[in-house]
Order: structure tokens, then C-alpha cells, then sequence
């Protein structure tokens, strides 16, 4: 019987986390710095969750992430793809933030449910990317200005969102000027981990707005 093999996901470590820790190191969680209580989230097997420095939305995506079990992704899934176009998480308003991603299934699943997760409402773009994950679309060139472009034209999400702002890939980032030039929208470019997001979100002050 052949084992069935997985996909690596770029997973949360400590080194994210600690972007989003006020890096006080107070001790009153129970930990003796900051670094050290990221350590224990990460392990899973925090003592405590009480940070005095945060506010209790960033607390709350921090506990639901900790708690985010993603899907494993076997190989043989490797390439299924979805069509280009918009995916609305959570109801999203005017205000709500704009990211691109690629098209293949597994990638684009993995981040409505951790986004739905913690309770954030954003547009998706999904952009043809020929069933690349983000880092392999990268590399063969098929993360490009012009299929993002041709998504926000078909989708009119110009339409739907009150600003001109793009949140792409942190493995897109240099990318970046090419995609503001053809679409003539800001980009922001956002962590390698999509599992990260929500707090990027936070952090950034798009969601909420």
C-alpha cells in the first residue's frame, strides 16, 4: 500500500507571531518575555492567553488561529484548480479589504476558512494562475499583472469596494510595482503565511475601518 504524501503549508512560527506581540515582555501572561509566550502558542500549549498589551479582537483571532487546524493537502490534488473571479467571506462591505491569491483550489479554501474563522469579512480575487499554488505560480511566472487585472475588470469588484487597494502574497513581493502599474490600484503586500492574514489585517487597519 503506497502512503499517501502532503503538501508543506507555509505554517505560523514564532517569529510571525512576535509581529503582532506588543514585545514588552511584561511577564503578566505567565511567560518571562514575549518570545516565550509566542513559543508556548506555537506549541499549542499556552499556560495562559492573557496579554494584558492586546486588545481583545486581536486576542480573539489569536486564539481562534491557535486553534485552526489547517487541511492537509495530498499531492494528487496538486494543480486542481477553480475559476478566476470573486469569493465574498463573511458579507463584506465597501470598506473591506481586497486579496489576491491564486487559483488553485486547495490554496483558495485554505484561506476562506481561516479568514471565516476569525471572523473577517474581505473580497477574494481569485486570479488564473493555471492551478499554481502561490510560490509555484510565482516561480513559473503565472502570478501576473495582467490575469490580476482581467479578474478586477470581469468581477467589477472595483464596483463593490470604496478604495483601490490590493493586499497580494508576501511571496508576490516583488511583484508589487508591476501590479500597481497595470491595474492602477495600490498594492499592499501581505505575509507568506495565509494563515497569518488575520492578524496582518488587524495590524494594518483593514478590517473594521
Amino acid at each position: 500500500m503506497i502512503e499517501q504524501e502532503f503538501a508543506d503549508i507555509y505554517p505560523l512560527t514564532t517569529e510571525s507571531l512576535l509581529e503582532y506581540l506588543p514585545d514588552v515582555d511584561c511577564t503578566e501572561c505567565g511567560y518571562s518575555s514575549c518570545r516565550a509566550f509566542a513559543e508556548a502558542l506555537i506549541k499549542g500549549n499556552p499556560a495562559s492567553w492573557r496579554c494584558p498589551e492586546l486588545n481583545d479582537e486581536t486576542a480573539s483571532v489569536l486564539r481562534n488561529l491557535m486553534n485552526f487546524v489547517p487541511p492537509a493537502i495530498p499531492f494528487n490534488v496538486m494543480m486542481e484548480s477553480l475559476s478566476p473571479g470573486l469569493i465574498s467571506v463573511r458579507l463584506p462591505v465597501a470598506s473591506s479589504p481586497v486579496l489576491v491569491t491564486c487559483n488553485f483550489r486547495e490554496t483558495v479554501h485554505l484561506l476562506e476558512n481561516v479568514l471565516d474563522s476569525c471572523g473577517m469579512s474581505v473580497f477574494i480575487l481569485v486570479s488564473d494562475t493555471k492551478g499554481y499554488s502561490v510560490d509555484n505560480a510565482v516561480e513559473e511566472k503565472r502570478f501576473t499583472p495582467f490575469e490580476i487585472l482581467k479578474v478586477i475588470t470581469e468581477t467589477a469588484v472595483g464596483s463593490m469596494a470604496n478604495h483601490r487597494s490590493l493586499v497580494i502574497p508576501g511571496l508576490a513581493r516583488h511583484l508589487a510595482g508591476q501590479i500597481k502599474q497595470v491595474t492602477g490600484w495600490q498594492v499592499m503586500v501581505g505575509p507568506v503565511s495565509g494563515l497569518e492574514l488575520p492578524l496582518f489585517l488587524l495590524k494594518e487597519g483593514l478590517i473594521g475601518q
